[in-house]
């Protein structure tokens, strides 16, 4: 446990212990360089001294810090220290999912749906980065006072190494998928399933198996069927009801595919109540555990009993049991018998070979068939497990790799996978080979990018097949231009030279040819007036000379050149002549006074 003060990376400074989980402490602690408060997630002491455990949460912890998405709390910063080991994360506010629950005794259909599309989403992200929660709960969600919600832990559970995975499944056993309990690999399909439990335990205020005992949970997920939540809380949507029973399907084929299927039919809950789009795989009955409870198996014989034996019990004093337990117990005894005796009839014909000398070839016979035994056994002992690796990391699947097994790494161009990203792998996942077996990675090198070509200067017809031709989406935007015929290509982005995927868009911008415009009217208008109507046009007014003019009042104009109704380039100068009015006449006066 770390003390108040202490501080990490230089920068981190503890302010208090908030919280614990099965692998990690956290804290609240001060981020000095930014100012700000954070929460550290600190690897407890017991898994520090694991190498590869710490190479799989340095790796996986680095690749949840690349989501960025609303719903999910951010991670900051991956350090270690001495033996601390930490993860620095937004310091969200609010109360788990869990608290919520309990405060409210159960949440309404409406609630349930706006905060399980919030969870999908932040699901639904990491899964579009190749990352799996594995550990989606109620205890890993936080719910602010808002509403908004804020998934955590992503990742951790996929760094852990096998033991600590199964350890973690056992904690978190309310919410775990078959194929998790059977300890199986996990894809999208799991956090589904646990999304699906926990949105079960939204609307009903109850997760849906509950034991003292771990172990029983594990296998009532395996063999046992849900409850109906609408059998324990009366108003919830037939919509809803089926969406939280696809997610919850025993097989990971029956449930939904993907997170995005699941947030499309959680929109249409209030939309359609009875759920007709909702698509539910047939029931099948084909749990094997049904046939231990069938009444033909256990039936007793049909005999007649005392009234006061008719429950099947019998007094203390009458040493007699019941029939049809009798019968039962008849039977297994001929069974172990007839096993019990064949296993003693193999041993002595086995007894009486080897102390015959039979079929040996010579005095070390025996001891080879030993050493045969033991090689056999050796041979066992020599297999390794293969797991699925296809979409994680090759860094990440180099840290979960068996060292016993060899690993090639091949690349390839993928649109699929993300640069780094395995596409596919030599051996089969779920299996085991011999030690020293090589498997075959090969790794995304991305999607794989072609040269744009100069298309400036074609038409736009011959530009757009050019393009499209080597599989480019075209975009066309237009422009005036005075140097570049109508109809041509002015310029294009991304530029020629540049490379990029097959499938990306490059926009093309077209030439108008050269932006001109109708000259108005403007003889007998004022020049203020005209100067106002041309510059609408994006016309200058340019006044040429000025003359008397009689039929012309003072200030207006009497001709203009280019003439109205004629197409000119936009900035074009109109010259006016404008009018000073009539011309005014010289009066003499003669003095005709004699002196």
């Amino acid at each position: 446990m770390l003390e108040t003060g202490t501080i990490l990376g230089g920068r981190y400074e503890i302010l208090k212990k908030i919280g614990t989980g099965g692998m990690a402490d956290v804290y609240m602690a001060k981020c000095h360089k930014l100012n700000r408060n954070v929460a550290i997630k600190v690897l407890k002491n017991e898994y520090v001294d694991n190498e590869k455990f710490l190479k799989k949460f340095q790796v996986e912890a680095e690749a949840v810090a690349r989501l960025a998405h609303p719903n999910i709390v951010n991670v900051y910063d991956v350090g270690q220290e001495d033996s601390v080991n930490y993860i620095v994360m937004e310091l969200a506010e609010g109360i788990t999912l869990k608290e919520y629950i309990m405060k409210k005794g159960h949440l309404s259909a409406k609630e349930t749906v706006e905060l399980s599309l919030q969870i999908a989403s932040a699901i639904g992200h990491a899964h579009g980065h190749h990352t799996i929660h594995r550990d989606i709960k109620p205890q890993n969600i936080l719910v602010s006072d808002s509403g908004q919600v804020k998934v955590t832990d992503f990742g951790i559970a996929k760094a852990a190494n096998s033991n600590t995975v199964t350890s973690t499944a056992i904690g978190s056993v309310h919410y775990i998928s078959p194929e998790q309990a059977k300890g199986k690999y996990c894809d999208e399909k799991s956090d589904i399933y646990s999304l699906g439990i926990t949105m079960y335990e939204m609307v009903t205020g109850q997760v849906p198996f509950d034991h003292e005992n771990g172990v029983t949970i594990a296998l009532m997920h395996l063999q046992n069927e849900i409850t109906p939540p609408g059998e324990l809380i009366g108003d919830i949507p037939e919509s809803l009801e089926k969406i939280i029973l696809k997610c919850t399907m025993k097989k990971p084929e029956d449930r939904y595919q993907s997170v995005n299927e699941l947030i499309e039919d959680l929109k249409l809950v209030f939309e359609d109540t009875k759920g007709s789009y909702v698509g539910m795989a047939p029931f099948v009955d084909d749990s094997p555990t049904q046939m231990l409870h069938t009444k033909e198996f256990v039936k007793p014989e049909e005999t007649e009993e005392e009234p006061e034996e008719e429950s099947g019990f019998v007094d203390d004093d009458d040493e007699e049991e019941p029939r049809g337990m009798n019968s039962k117990i008849e039977k297994l005894v001929v069974v172990l018998a007839a096993v019990v005796g064949a296993i003693i009839l193999i041993s002595i014909i086995v007894l009486v070979i080897n102390s015959s000398g039979l079929f040996r070839s010579g005095d070390n016979a025996g001891t080879e068939k030993l050493t045969t035994t033991e090689e056999s056994t050796t041979e066992k002992l020599e297999k390794v497990p293969v797991e699925n690796y296809v979409g994680m990391t090759y860094d990440a699947a180099l840290a979960s790799i068996d060292e016993d097994l060899k690993v090639e790494r091949k690349t390839e161009a993928s649109s699929s996978y993300e640069a780094g990203y395995i596409i596919r792998q030599s051996l089969e996942s779920d299996q085991e080979v011999e030690k020293g077996t090589t498997i075959v990675l090969t790794v995304s090198t991305g999607e794989s990018k072609i040269e744009v070509p100069d298309i400036r200067g074609y038409s736009q017809k011959s530009a757009t097949k050019i393009l499209s031709d080597q599989g480019f989406k075209v975009s066309v935007s237009t422009k005036f231009s005075s140097s570049v015929k109508e109809g041509d290509v002015i310029s294009q982005s991304p530029g020629a030279g540049n490379k990029i995927s097959r499938g990306s868009k490059v926009t093309i911008t077209v030439s108008k040819g050269e932006n001109k415009v109708t000259v108005p009217e403007i003889v007998f208008k004022t020049a203020d007036d005209a100067r106002e109507e041309l510059s609408r046009e994006g016309l200058k007014l340019i006044i040429s000379s000025q003359k008397y003019d009689s039929r012309v009042p003072e200030g207006c104009i009497i001709s203009q050149s280019p003439k109205a109704g004629k197409k000119v380039t936009k900035g074009t100068g109109i010259g006016v002549v404008v009018s000073l009015g009539k011309q005014p006449t010289t009066e003499y006066t003669i003095d005709n006074t004699e002196e």
